[in-house]
């Protein structure tokens, strides 16, 4: 008769125990294999030498244990899929739209154009350059905002000398330095027509058609 002893029914439950808490395993184990498992070591058990009843209560604490934390991992998997779900809804939301994500490359079709930036923490000076990329020159040197964040800063469409600039494509170029002259982290953030969404393994972000791709949580402001 084959004899499973009280150490190779610990010896079992630790290696469920290892599958369940790994990678793998809770895909092929549940609370029911724990069962099977216990019933078959107490047929199989040694008369000379049952299973204490102290190392049995161990198991059984051991597997409950392990259900609850398969259920659990299951349930975040349920919680995963639901906040993917909404992601994607919100996305598809912006369908059409303009939004207003990272970039700094600024379309001027009308008289003035908003566009965003965000400064890191102790700028003292936030200098904001609008240069035509038709000459490379700068036309327009603005004030930004030197608390840390996200702002919104409109253009009047004019360069320095108060002159109406003509439309075309301009780059917007941030310097943010310190009180004592080191340089802050500041980026520029441009509107642009959603053309697309994007689901890579799970990831879903938002493509415009200049060509950017940015997720959901990067967009600062939203028009029609």
């Amino acid at each position: 008769m084959t004899t499973t002893s009280a150490t190779s029914g610990s010896s079992a439950a630790g290696a469920l125990t290892a599958a369940a808490t790994g990678n793998t395993g809770l895909n092929t184990v549940n609370f029911d294999t724990f069962l099977k498992l216990l019933v078959a070591q107490l047929k199989n058990q040694d008369p000379l030498n049952p299973l204490d009843g102290t190392q049995f209560t161990g198991q059984i604490a051991q597997f409950s244990t392990l259900e609850q934390q398969i259920n659990g991992n299951n349930y975040l998997k349920e919680i995963l899929a639901q906040r993917d779900f909404g992601e994607q809804t919100l996305a598809n939301s912006y369908l059409g739209k303009e939004v207003l994500g990272p970039g700094n490359l600024l379309v001027k079709d009308s008289a003035t154009e908003e566009f965003g930036y965000t400064v890191g923490k102790n700028a003292k000076q936030v200098m904001i350059e609008i240069i035509s990329n038709a000459t490379g020159q700068t036309v327009r040197e603005l004030k930004g905002d030197i608390a840390a964040g996200s702002h919104t800063m409109t253009w009047d469409g004019k360069n320095d000398k108060g002159e109406a600039v003509n439309n075309g494509t301009f780059t917007v170029r941030m310097t943010s330095r310190d009180v004592d002259g080191k340089v802050v982290a500041s980026s520029a953030s441009v509107y642009g027509q959603v053309s697309g969404v994007l689901n890579e393994a799970g990831k879903i972000s938002l493509q415009t058609k200049d060509g950017r791709k940015f997720a959901t949580s990067d967009v600062l402001g939203v028009r029609m």
